[in-house]
């Protein structure tokens, strides 16, 4: 158990530990990488609490994509604790980081990121090298550790004790996020970023914005390691906009909320403040907006504080599986929302899912033809095959529903691009013909749906280069120039 000077450090080096190949599936040039907006708020945090401590910020998979990548940053760091922050997706690339630490570290290691409470006491046996881990919120919880705290007395954390694993009890979250110092951008490097695809397909100096912690709904497919959710206030946010704006001259907004429009009132609110501040900037509503509580007027004031990229999350058109998932989405108010908001000009996406426990061909099929019933396709082709993540509720709906446990377990480690297995009442076939029918439809096989995207980008202010290079990714081939786009939707 780690104790005494060990655990009061005077450099800290924080790890994304993240494989995005992986992620999209593809060996293209481009990748998409995001600031690690997780470990930059415990870096701030852990400042905030301990000046003295000094802090440094890798992503695995960008700084240091090869083993001797990281060991160089090692060996000329020389940190005295190394945190490592995952999810349930990346748990190979936490297994070779951790392993490269202890290899050729004696650095304290801990363990954080929703991967802790997905796994929670299984992660030590999969990770041999992890001493500590940290599940839920863990800016405090790591400043307390950083201090010099037995681990024993630590709300939140898990911890070797000889040869077992002590889970201590949770800690309670913090209601008041206001007061969570802004995330350290200066740890990162903002051109970098800026080289690489943005949570939107773009270069851009980017700003992530989380605007809350957690989500009101209980969707069964989800992850969450929050409970119940808290706010930002409008002014707050704006603050970090106007931070972020004026010291670091960032237009581009990405917002990666659960639901960024539970509070209606709040959006609207931030909305105002931007508009009266004078600033021209794009936002990007990356992560699912809820569609049925959406209204026009919601949809005209984002966009006229500079909205230009909408994402609703539906899942699934079939009556049966919004039960199921306890999604209870109200179908004909998200078609007539997600109708009105791409009417408007901008870049609207449209996330859904096949696969979930007692889908049939005919269930799937209708989330197929409700999308048929919208003026445009999705923007970008969100059709994913389902994947069953430690933690979630629905991995137990689907052994209830007789499916095969360690086979349903696989497809957490699937890249996302990965063909799909079939389930006991979906087959692989099917679920091929499913895929295959989408993108005939409205994806990368419909040349119609590909240039109408094309020009929703332009017109958003997309430059060619970056158009090349979202297509390159999500097509998974090299494209040279826009006009090849129609030519290779049609194969």
């Amino acid at each position: 158990m780690l104790t005494g000077n060990r655990m009061k450090p005077s450099r800290v080096l924080l790890v994304e530990c993240n494989n995005m190949n992986k992620w999209v599936g593809t060996t293209m040039p481009y990748e998409m990488h995001v600031p690690p907006i997780g470990l930059m708020y415990l870096a701030s945090s852990i400042r905030a609490a301990l000046p003295g401590v000094e802090m440094r910020i890798v992503e695995s998979s960008l700084s240091c994509p090869d083993d001797e990548g990281f060991l160089r940053i090692l060996r000329e760091y020389q940190p005295d604790v190394v945190g490592l922050r995952s999810i349930a997706f990346f748990l190979e690339e936490l297994q070779r980081v951790a392993s490269l630490v202890r290899a050729h570290c004696d650095a304290a290691l801990i363990v954080g990121g929703p991967i802790v409470k997905a796994y929670k006491q299984r992660l030590f046996e999969e990770v041999p090298e992890i001493e500590i881990a940290v599940q839920g919120e863990g800016e405090q919880a790591l400043a307390e550790l950083l201090s010099g705290a037995s681990p024993s007395s630590v709300p939140g954390v898990l911890y070797r004790d000889g040869g077992r694993v002590v889970e201590n009890a949770e800690r309670l979250e913090n209601a008041a996020i206001d007061s969570l110092p802004f995330p350290a951008y200066d740890l990162i490097d903002i051109g970098q970023y800026q080289r690489q695809l943005s949570y939107a397909y773009n270069h851009r100096r980017q700003g992530v914005l989380l605007t809350s912690r957690g989500c009101v709904y209980g969707c069964t497919y989800c992850f969450s390691h929050w409970k119940g959710i808290r706010l930002r206030s409008a002014a707050n946010i704006f603050q970090e906009i106007a931070v972020l704006y004026d010291q670091y001259g960032i237009r581009d907004f990405y917002i990666i909320d659960d639901i960024f429009n539970v509070d209606v009132k709040r959006s609207l609110a931030l909305f105002d403040m931007i508009q009266a501040a004078g600033f021209k900037l794009r936002m990007y509503f990356v992560n699912g907006l809820r569609a049925d509580i959406a209204s026009e007027k919601f949809v005209d004031r984002a966009i006229e504080a500079g909205a230009i990229w909408f994402t609703y999350a539906v899942e699934s058109a079939s009556e049966e599986i919004q039960n199921l998932v306890r999604k209870h989405l109200n179908l004909e108010k998200a078609r007539q929302i997600i109708a009105y908001t791409q009417k408007q000009n901008v870049a609207v996406n449209i996330s859904t899912m096949y696969g979930f426990p007692t889908e049939t061909r005919a269930m799937a099929q209708r989330t197929l033809d409700w999308l048929g019933e919208l003026p445009k396709a999705s923007l970008l082709p969100y059709h994913f095959c389902l994947r069953f993540f430690p933690g979630c509720e629905i991995n137990q709906q689907a052994i209830d529903a007789g499916w095969d446990e360690e086979r349903m377990g696989l497809t957490s480690r699937f890249s996302y691009n990965d063909m799909a297995m079939g389930t006991p009442t979906l087959s692989k076939h099917e679920m091929n013909e499913i895929q295959i029918e989408y993108h005939r439809r409205f994806g990368m096989s419909n040349p119609a749906a590909v240039d109408a995207a094309v020009r929703t980008l332009r017109s958003i202010g997309y430059e060619d280069t970056e158009i090349v290079h979202m297509y390159s990714v999500l097509m998974r081939k090299m494209i040279h120039e826009v006009s090849e786009l129609t030519q290779a939707g049609g194969h």
